[in-house]
């Protein structure tokens, strides 16, 4: 138990564990410490940190640079850089679920409308898509009640990247049909567009980047 007496070897106790204490107050260190088997821990204690710190390199710890690597902060910006491309590219991802989860909807209802007038497939009209080396596809555009529906067959884009399909009308202005995932295999979608046919005049496709990968004229009705 620490007592007043302990309090007062303190000092003691740490000039001991160095080596460096007066030979008379040791021989009253020493007679404190026969009777008190708390401050022999607390030497022993003492004692291993002191060895500790004789172990270490002192001239090296001296010499070691104290500024930090000139490398340093062009790391720091280059780690701050992957991490915002990985959030712009997980809110990507998000976004082009909902949007996707939203086109397949929409094709539903018009598909049920479809059924349930009793009416039978609209005209389609095909176009044929080129763009990037080795992407192709072709859609079929069937004018409806809502805008255009488009069924695309889509290969040749990366499957691990989302696409936006898009379709310019007359007044140059474009309009979203939803989104998909590429695939190198020959893939079908059915996307729609709020763009009525007769005035549609472009369809293309872009990247995540908003780089055209496929693109196409509409051509004009008869």
């Amino acid at each position: 138990m620490t007592t007043e007496a302990c309090r007062d070897w303190r000092g003691a106790l740490g000039a001991a564990a160095l080596g460096v204490i007066d030979p008379v107050e040791e021989i009253g260190l020493r007679a404190h410490l026969d009777g008190c088997a708390s401050c022999r821990a607390e030497l022993r204690d003492l004692t291993a940190v002191g060895d500790a710190l004789a172990a270490v390199p002192v001239t090296d710890v001296i010499s070691a640079p104290a500024e930090p690597s000139s490398t340093l902060g062009g790391r720091v910006m280059a780690r701050v850089a992957r991490e915002r491309a990985a959030r712009h590219r997980r809110h990507i991802r998000r976004l082009a679920a909902g949007v996707g989860a939203v086109a397949a909807v929409a094709a539903a209802i018009a598909g049920l409308l479809l059924v349930v007038g009793g009416g039978s497939a609209a005209p389609a009209t095909s176009v044929a898509m080129a763009g990037s080396p080795g992407a192709h596809a072709t859609a079929l555009l069937r004018s409806q009640a809502t805008g255009t529906a488009i069924d695309v067959k889509v290969a040749g884009l990366d499957p691990h990247r989302y696409y936006w399909l898009w379709v310019t009308g007359d007044d140059d202005h474009r309009m979203n049909a939803g989104t998909f995932t590429g695939s190198a295999q020959p893939t079908d979608i059915r996307l729609t567009s709020a763009v009525p046919l007769d005035e549609a005049r472009r369809i293309w496709v872009t990247d995540e980047d908003n780089k055209v990968v496929l693109d196409a004229q509409i051509p004009a009705p008869a």
